[in-house]
């Protein structure tokens, strides 16, 4: 449900976005503080999903944030929407989080092998994700409708577990192609929903 969100968010405000990264290029330390009032309630939810830690998700956050004020100003318009691009950091800072997490439970239990700590895909929504998918509920119980479970399976994998489409194809036991194409059908039927319910 919060892929959902994050496609039917995408493309809103896209204006007002870019109008904040480029005043915190400027070092306005105003839009940073409107930038995180924007972005907060959407970003702690995702980080808090994939690290399930409070604690941790809310340094996630920090980092995030700092990384906007520092580095606003490699954000790419043609790579996609200043949304993505900070969702993507989000992300990508809460995964590396879980490897690293992994990497020092590892070193220390020598000779047992560590099990991965990944958070729970079938645990019920926290209230945080609510506020995030408010108003988008119903179409998000429509649109993973219309997936197979083992499109939503491998969304899950490569969206919340960081997984690449080569592991998510050894551990489906699944021919890299076939990932590859579940995956990409499973996007475009998302986008395919938020856009109706867009023009709606």
């Amino acid at each position: 449900m919060w892929l959902l969100a994050i496609l039917m968010r995408e493309g809103e405000h896209h204006k007002q976005d870019l109008d904040l990264l480029k005043r915190i290029q400027r070092r306005d330390q105003k839009a940073l503080s409107l930038f995180y009032d924007r972005y907060a309630p959407i970003l702690f939810p995702l980080a808090l999903r994939i690290v399930s830690s409070r604690d941790e998700a809310e340094e996630i956050l920090q980092e995030v944030f700092l990384q906007v004020w520092e580095k606003a100003d490699t954000y790419v318009a043609e790579r996609g929407s200043v949304y993505s691009w900070v969702v993507t950091i989000c992300r990508n800072r809460s995964i590396d989080r879980i490897r690293s997490r992994n990497f020092k439970k590892k070193t220390k239990e020598v000779g047992l092998e560590a099990s991965q700590t990944v958070p729970d895909s079938n645990r019920s929504s926290n209230p945080h994700d609510l506020v995030v998918l408010k108003g988008y509920a119903e179409t998000a119980r429509e649109a993973l409708k219309s997936l197979s479970s083992l499109e939503v399976k491998i969304l899950e994998l490569s969206y919340y577990e960081g997984h690449s489409q080569s592991e998510i194809a050894a551990m489906l036991k699944l021919p890299l192609g076939t990932v590859k194409t579940k995956m990409r059908k499973g996007l475009q039927k998302l986008r395919q929903i938020v856009g109706e319910e867009g023009k709606s």
